[in-house]
């Protein structure tokens, strides 16, 4: 492969990731419908959005899968197909229903979520591999979460609209339009890919995985990335809508074009990030990703109306994706050959599943009361304690 054609596969799959459920163009009508159609409070919805998105916290099985078993001897190009097609039967499934139940959504949403999961930890192993033999896992990585970015601006409009005008089985069905370009996709762009004889056994790579994960450096890049993205300040997809909608008197349209404004900064940090992190020490990586989380986070005091909401989600945007851009490239250098993907996929387990519990907790403060800004505070403070683990990676010794 050239790098061209690996920037190519990297935004494309990441942009499938992103209409396909991450948050997926049904995301926005999905958190409407579950607020004012089957009524489920701040923490209720919380925790449905935490139940549905348990796939992505295993993705370490899925990376020990896909080092050790081949499917029609390919590594890649069957697993993609398959997970692509099973998207596109589930989303159609869940499209044909007028009226969904909450059981029904979990069950379907967690299919979905794994099937996008696994298809995910298969991309980021084509990125590790290939980054390493092109010296560039921050360029693809910076271009995975460009592609994702703006992708996501018109994400957010389309889905305000949906939400506004539209139903939640409509939203089903015209995502279900993403793993079909899955589906295409993966037979131009994988088309070349050659077929292998030999597998490693699972014995063997859980055996790798172990030495790696008690390695000191391994378990402290894996505390500092779990202390730096706890927070009990979701995204736009979570209690913060109740916020904007009762609190501000946001409508949802008005949501979606926050979110596609945010989404364009993040793609705009992650070209700066592509250009200028080879230039950069991790040490720089790391105060910039504390830093920039930490103010960031506080910029949402100063939400009171639509135009400061816009600046802050400006400013939100940009600055959170470099941040989170920096821990990831942290994250890659620090996965062994052999096994990145299970390693990669596991730091990216802790990246998420620390990001679980704390919209949770904050979601039934705000329902018994607590002010948004003392959320806001707390999880500024906690990410700002970050500063003290840098010592205990002990950058200078590599």
């Amino acid at each position: 492969m050239t790098i061209q054609q690996l920037i190519g596969i990297m935004a494309l799959f990441y942009l499938i990731q992103t209409y396909g459920c991450n948050p997926g163009l049904f995301g926005l009508p999905l958190t409407i419908y579950l607020k004012e159609s089957l009524g489920l409070s701040p923490a209720q919805l919380a925790s449905f959005s935490s139940l549905i998105f348990i796939p992505w916290l295993v993705r370490p099985l899925y990376g020990i899968i896909g080092d050790a078993v081949l499917i029609f001897s390919y590594q890649f190009k069957s697993y993609f197909f398959i997970c692509y097609a099973l998207t596109l039967a589930v989303l159609l499934g869940l499209g044909g229903f007028q009226v969904n139940t909450i059981s029904l959504l979990a069950i379907g949403l967690i299919l979905v979520n794994l099937f996008i999961a696994f298809s995910d930890v298969l991309t980021d192993k084509i990125m590790l591999v290939q980054g390493r033999i092109f010296n560039n896992t921050a360029r693809l990585q910076a271009t995975q979460w460009t592609a994702l970015s703006f992708g996501q601006a018109l994400l957010y409009y389309i889905g305000g609209w949906l939400a506004q005008n539209s139903n939640l089985s409509m939203a089903f069905l015209l995502t279900a339009i993403v793993p079909l370009i899955g589906l295409v996709a993966t037979f131009l762009l994988l088309a070349n890919e050659k077929k292998q004889q030999k597998t490693v056994s699972v014995k063997n790579n859980l055996k790798s995985i172990w030495l790696a994960v008690k390695s000191r450096q391994f378990l402290a890049v894996m505390g500092f990335i779990a202390c730096l993205e706890f927070t009990l300040v979701p995204s736009l997809v979570n209690y913060l809508v109740y916020y904007y909608k009762d609190a501000l008197k946001f409508d949802a349209q008005f949501i979606g074009i926050l979110g596609t404004f945010e989404a364009l900064t993040n793609g705009l940090g992650a070209l700066v990030f592509g250009i200028f992190a080879f230039r950069i020490s991790r040490q720089l990586l790391l105060n910039l990703a504390i830093g920039l989380t930490s103010v960031s986070t506080l910029g949402l005091l100063f939400i009171h109306n639509t135009q400061s909401a816009i600046l802050v989600s400006l400013f939100f945007g940009f600055s959170g994706m470099i941040a989170m851009l920096g821990v990831l490239e942290i994250a890659a250098r620090s996965c062994p050959v052999g096994v990145e993907a299970a390693t990669y996929a596991l730091l990216m387990s802790v990246y998420n599943l620390v990001k679980q519990p704390g919209p949770i907790l904050g979601g039934y403060l705000y329902s018994w009361g607590v002010p948004v800004y003392i959320l806001v505070i707390i999880s500024a403070v906690f990410t700002m304690l970050c500063w003290l683990l840098i010592p205990l990676l002990k950058l200078d010794q590599e």
